[in-house]
């Protein structure tokens, strides 16, 4: 108040100028609840930090070398980091999808460690990773479960629980999030997928191993396909095992035309049996071998004295532990499975069409080629195979005769017989 009686009131104003943005969580292209500042940002480093958490247990549960899979993020020239990245991205796009944040990690979670447990498994008894094109399969290994449940029944109990635990608590944390978390607007969800899919579409684009990418080589990403234990090593597992995914598809080369296959000049090289044809019988016995060639091991008596006496030679085997129906393709075509893709199951994915092989051969000599395996005849898919082959005819489980068991499976001696009956008939 002045002297004069005038009374003045002093303002006191802020330098004009545009606010601070406030990403408030009301906001309502987040979605978030209300209360908290720059959700964003929080909810981008947050989905960093579970990418993180998920890649490193993924790289933990394959290697089953906590120093080594800290190693893998450590050295820079591993795309360990780009692995976060897009597994980031991935949860992000997802969220969008499912309308939910972070709800993608109820699916993404459970699935990818899954798979890195089932490639630790495979690594660790069969010594080779987990391709794509092993899911070819799934149909054999379910069939494979009965002889699990006879053979080790608590395993297969405790495997049973430990499936159901899981579902359900993913359908109770499923059902809790959809309560729990507020809906992401529409807003909210266009921008999620504005920002995930174009990058995770370029991601894609780059994955292509048989071209050159300057942006793929930046990553750190370096196609190993020669050696896939050193490629899934140094890629790590969920970038290698997306390099195997083209891998699933053999494209002709350049220049590759019935025409040109004529025009190759071909040497006069003739095959042919004898006037009188013996029987010819090939009897692959996957689980057949010599333990006599382990080193510093000798066995009193010869445990197989006739084979012994009677052989030529030896061979080696392209797989170990199973994948049966690869040695049977090598044996029965000539073909070399060096030149597929590594996890390839030619029976399964290249076999479409008649294929030349020894029973066409042999049927051009005048022979009935047959086929018997006490197997049902889906198994590797063997009977639309070997009809392609040109076998006349194949005994399956399906057609053979009741068989004399050795466990669970028919045993050698029953499935002697029946060859000998065969070639009897």
């Amino acid at each position: 108040m002045s002297l004069g009686g005038e009374v003045k009131v002093a303002k006191s104003y802020k330098r004009a100028g545009k606010a601070a943005p406030q990403f408030l969580e009301d906001d309502p292209s987040t979605g978030y609840l209300p209360g908290r500042r720059w959700p964003v940002v929080r909810y981008g480093l947050i989905s960093l930090a579970i990418a993180a958490v998920l890649v490193f247990a993924i790289e933990l549960i394959v290697r089953g070398d906590f120093a080594g899979t800290v190693s893998f993020f450590l050295q820079p020239f591993k795309p360990g980091w780009t692995t976060i990245v897009v597994f980031a991205l991935l949860l992000i796009g997802l969220d969008a999808v499912l309308g939910r944040s972070h709800q993608s990690l109820v699916i993404v979670a459970p699935l990818t460690l899954s798979l890195a447990f089932v490639g630790h498994q495979k690594s660790h008894y069969l010594g080779d990773p987990l391709y794509p094109t092993d899911f070819l399969y799934a149909r054999q290994i379910f069939a494979l479960l009965p002889l699990l449940v006879r053979e080790r029944p608590m395993t297969a109990l405790a495997m049973v629980v430990g499936i159901v635990a899981g579902l359900s608590l993913l359908v109770y944390g499923w059902r809790l999030w959809r309560r729990k978390v507020p809906a992401l607007s529409r807003k909210g969800r266009l921008a999620r997928l504005t920002l995930a899919v174009p990058l995770l579409a370029f991601f894609v684009s780059i994955m292509d191993y048989a071209t050159f990418s300057w942006t793929r080589d930046r990553l750190q990403i370096i196609p190993i396909m020669w050696d896939q234990k050193e490629n899934y090593a140094s890629n790590g597992f969920a970038l290698a095992f997306a390099l195997n995914v083209p891998m699933a598809h053999v494209s002709a080369p350049p220049g590759y035309s019935d025409k040109a296959i004529a025009a190759i000049g071909r040497t006069d090289v003739t095959a042919s049996v004898p006037a009188e044809k013996p029987d010819i019988i090939i009897v692959m016995s996957e689980s057949f071998w010599d333990p006599t060639k382990l080193p510093g091991v000798s066995i009193t008596p010869d445990p197989i004295p006739n084979v012994r006496a009677l052989r030529s030679g030896s061979m080696f085997s392209p797989e170990f532990g199973g994948m049966t129906a690869n040695i049977e393709f090598e044996a029965l075509t000539g073909f070399s499975n060096a030149f597929l893709p590594a996890g390839s199951i030619p029976y399964q994915q290249y076999v479409r069409t008649p294929t030349p092989s020894l029973a066409t051969f042999l049927k051009s000599q005048g022979y009935r080629a047959r086929a018997i395996h006490p197997g049902t005849n889906w198994f590797w898919n063997r009977g639309a195979v070997y009809a392609d082959f040109g076998f006349n005819d194949f005994k399956s489980e399906e057609t053979l005769p009741p068989m004399q068991k050795r466990g669970p499976l028919a045993s050698d001696a029953a499935m002697t017989d029946e060859i000998i009956g065969e070639a009897d008939a």
